[in-house]
């Protein structure tokens, strides 16, 4: 169940910066909702992920974002799950750094 604010009380419970602060998100993000809860939590992993990641490369939204329909998502041959596998046991071990 959303809870739900009268447009009176809005004014009286946030400050003027928070007023700001969400209104500058929505501008930037789009509008905070049920409906739109998978972008919010996709736009914290990303900013989550942001520092952790190699120099001059940035996280993609849609790497946060759940593919609810099984029809979405693309296909992948067994080579491309291998490489997949490949990729997360080389940076799990170190042998990329030593390789370079």
């Amino acid at each position: 169940m959303a809870y739900r604010i009268p447009p009176g009380e809005v004014m009286e419970r946030f400050t003027e910066e928070e007023m700001i602060r969400l209104v500058a998100y929505q501008n930037l993000y789009g509008p905070l909702g049920p409906k739109r809860l998978d972008y919010v939590a996709a736009r914290l992993g990303m900013d989550v992920a942001a520092p952790h990641m190699k120099k001059g490369v940035r996280p993609k939204l849609s790497d946060h974002l759940v593919q609810w329909s099984r029809n979405a998502r693309p296909r992948k041959t067994g080579r491309e799950l291998l490489a997949v596998v490949k990729g997360i046991h080389a940076g799990l071990t170190g042998s990329e750094r030593k390789t370079r």
